[in-house]
């Protein structure tokens, strides 16, 4: 189309508005994008997939485990915002409530595959929850953590990560990969602050076993 639209001036103009507005939209705060989708451009929820669909599904992917559940699941959290737009111009940043309906959505899925309870395990040391991603497989390395950026190793996460309880791994992927406080956990899951600390520990004793033969 753009090929033709060099030999038909009418074409061309067509065609450059149609950029121009496409690279607007693109330009657009989430803010501004959640108006013009209530207002029914569609293509401005559009945009807000394509800016959130990834590290969505890679969440849904850390806590479920499994690639197809995670994209049937990353589906439903855009239907949801799509039918919620006019609650989403009065909620808290757009990707902080994403983040709580796909964790939602997957505490809701391991509990009806009966592979996820919320009752409290024995209590653990509490260090050590704070600790950035690196911490889950060594204590005090810098080394480690630029390694886990590897390919080889983030394979080996992954993998180990499917080894352990839904339980720890929610907590695992909520804290260390996705950043969410500790106290913002324990709210999210309806759980003691103690209990996720618990978890993360016994989580990171865990992995670090696992992934003993990769550091």
């Amino acid at each position: 189309m753009l090929a033709v639209a060099l030999f038909y001036p009418k074409w061309n103009l067509a065609v450059s508005s149609f950029v121009n507005r496409v690279v607007l939209v693109y330009e657009l705060t989430d803010c501004e994008l959640i108006q013009k989708a209530c207002e029914g451009e569609e293509e401005a929820f559009g945009v807000l997939f394509q800016r959130y669909h990834a590290p969505i599904y890679r969440l849904l992917l850390g806590i479920v485990h499994n690639s197809e559940d995670a994209l049937e699941l990353t589906q439903e959290v855009f239907l949801k915002a799509y039918r919620e737009l006019p609650r989403l111009q009065r909620s808290e940043t757009l990707l902080a409530w994403l983040r709580r309906v796909a964790t939602n959505l997957a505490i809701d899925h391991l509990r009806r595959k009966r592979i996820l309870s919320f009752q409290s395990l024995e209590a653990l040391p509490d260090e050590g929850y704070d600790t950035p991603l690196g911490g889950l497989i060594a204590d005090e390395s810098q080394d480690v953590l630029q390694a886990v950026h590897a390919k080889e190793l983030q394979e080996a996460l992954y993998e180990a990560l499917g080894h352990l309880s839904a339980n720890h791994r929610l907590v695992v992927v909520l804290h260390h990969l996705e950043g969410i406080s500790v106290d913002e956990i324990a709210e999210m899951l309806q759980i003691p602050v103690g209990t996720v600390k618990s978890r993360l520990a016994r989580a990171r004793t865990l992995l670090r076993q696992l992934l003993a033969p990769y550091v």
